[in-house]
């Protein structure tokens, strides 16, 4: 019996221990409970901190190092907000603290991010002066000037839109102060050229004028593009016809260059060595041109007595190759008298 209870015991004690442990990790997650570090406590003046509270984190490019220790009121109206950041976070005088939004139920917390200034690395307690800081975007004023547009939109559409403004100008104030400047700008250069529009607005008032006059002509013009329009769909028919034949001409033509390629690629290579060889006997090629005419003038002259040409036998000799390749002419026929006689 002794044993049995003992056992119950222990178990018990277990099962507490256990629950306890359980109990006290929620505690420490849902409490944002950080144990075991050492943290450097800074100071950072705002004009306003709007949302924010003791126990909101303090991020580094969006990594938690530290927590808002305390906020308080100065007699100039600014806001003294106390803050601890880890011993490997360095600051500098260059530091700048901004309050932004964690979510779209109003939490904040407090970023800090190094702009310009000195590099000289600030001493804990030391303070962040007001012109390094910035307050959270008043998302009220903000969302309130969508409210029109929101009224519009389903609750869901509403929250996605909420959400991709937050994103779109939280930290952006240089980015829309631009934007701002120089729309102010464009409006001044307008204002300065409104001579300019007016003159443009007479002017196009003028062309205005003469349309409406002339109303009878722009109709009929109107009106004749319908027909030519009409005419054309009527033919539509013809016109996709001749499209396809177009396009079969077309492929035929493309076979006919395929199957020419080589035989022209052949006559574009004769035609290269021919004329080389011409280039090379030009002296030949020119005489031989020169005297073209006059010979088919003496052929035309022998030509007239029909479609044969005489000729009469002066001389028959022949020519043979001698002993070392000497020419040797031979004379087998020939007459001094008649047409043959030496002139």
């Amino acid at each position: 019996m002794n044993k049995t209870l003992r056992r119950i015991l222990w178990r018990l004690v277990v099962y507490v221990t256990v629950c306890a442990c359980f109990v006290m990790a929620v505690f420490a997650v849902f409490g944002e409970f950080r144990f075991g570090r050492h943290e450097k406590v800074y100071n950072a003046i705002f004009t306003s901190v709007s949302g924010l509270k003791d126990g909101n984190f303090v991020r580094v490019a969006g990594v938690e190092v530290g927590k808002v220790r305390k906020i308080s009121i100065n007699d100039d109206g600014t806001v003294l907000v106390q803050f601890g950041a880890r011993d490997s976070v360095v600051l500098t005088e260059g530091t700048r603290a901004e309050i932004r939004y964690q979510d779209l139920v109003g939490g904040r917390y407090l970023s800090l991010s190094e702009g310009a200034g000195g590099m000289k690395r600030l001493e804990p307690g030391a303070t962040i002066p007001i012109e390094r800081t910035a307050p959270a975007l008043d998302l009220d004023a903000l969302v309130g000037g969508f409210r029109p547009l929101f009224r519009a939109l389903s609750p869901d559409q509403v929250n996605a839109l909420t959400g991709q403004l937050i994103a779109a100008f939280q930290g952006q104030g240089a980015t829309i102060n631009s934007f701002l400047d120089q729309a102010a700008a464009l409006t001044s250069s307008l204002a300065d050229r409104d001579r300019l529009i007016g003159q443009v607005i007479t002017n196009l008032n003028s062309v205005l004028r003469t349309l409406g006059g002339q109303t009878g002509q722009l109709a009929e013009a109107v009106d004749s593009l319908t027909d030519l329009l009409e005419g054309l769909e009527a033919r539509k028919t013809e016109f996709a016809a001749g499209l396809a034949h177009a396009d079969a001409a077309a492929a035929t033509i493309t076979d006919l260059l395929a199957q020419g390629r080589a035989p022209l690629k052949k006559v574009v290579t004769e035609t290269d060595r021919t004329a080389g060889l011409i280039v090379a006997d030009y002296d030949y090629l020119d005489n031989l041109l020169a005297t073209l005419p006059q010979a088919y003038q003496i052929l035309g002259r022998l030509g007239l007595y029909g479609d044969f040409f005489s000729f009469y036998l002066c001389d028959l000799i022949l020519k043979v190759n001698g002993k070392g390749g000497e020419p040797v002419y031979i004379k087998v026929a020939g007459q001094t008298s008649g047409r043959c006689a030496p002139r």
